[in-house]
């Protein structure tokens, strides 16, 4: 049976209005997000530690709401996977990420031994181009299907995101919860969404 997939874009970052910052960290704004975001779904979550997975793009604003969004799923066990296909889409430097030996040094205690070697270089799944937009959703969702986990949650972008999902953009630490089934219109799969919840 396919996992419940929890959807999270990351907390405000500097780029916002500066798209030529190399792999923005949060904002202080983006870093109270989080923490409200922690606050927000540790009391309603009913998944066991061992159901679950958090995936997690190598960015460094992604990173940090795992820091400080999802630490208390961390605590209890809940293993973190740095995967590739969930990094923003474009070229831009805001969008591209840093040496992975670097960033593997800021973060000793994520799993980055499934990324993708090719990261982080736009290029093939990864190039600027809505063909591999949509080819990279459809590795992401198939990844996702093939798992064990009861549940797994996501920390990505918003312009990855609209790719992998239909509906309206994202918000900043904005998180949506998915079913995933069979998608008859492209024969092939598709998220269903259930629920959704916006952290101010």
């Amino acid at each position: 049976m396919a996992p419940i997939v929890i959807l999270i874009r990351h907390g405000e970052a500097l780029h916002t209005h500066e798209w030529e910052l190399p792999d923005p960290s949060l904002t202080e704004k983006g870093v109270e997000q989080s923490k409200a975001l922690a606050a927000e779904l540790e009391p309603k979550f009913s998944f066991a530690p061992e159901e679950c997975r958090i995936v997690v793009s190598p960015l460094r604003r992604t990173l940090q709401t795992v820091k400080y969004g999802l630490q208390w799923l961390r605590d209890r066990g809940v293993p973190t996977e740095v995967r590739a296909e969930w990094q923003e889409t474009t070229d831009n430097p805001c969008d591209v990420g840093d040496e992975p030996s670097k960033v593997k040094d800021e973060w000793p205690d994520l799993d980055f031994s499934t990324l993708d070697p090719v990261y982080p270089q736009k290029t093939g799944l990864y190039e600027n181009s809505e063909e591999a937009f949509q080819r990279r959703a459809s590795f992401a969702k198939n990844w996702l299907s093939q798992r064990p986990e009861k549940c797994i949650i996501v920390v990505t972008h918003s312009g990855f995101l609209k790719r992998v999902v239909k509906g309206p953009k994202f918000r900043n630490l904005e998180y949506r919860v998915y079913e995933l089934v069979e998608d008859s219109e492209d024969l092939g799969l598709k998220l269903e969404e259930t629920s959704r919840e916006v952290i101010s």
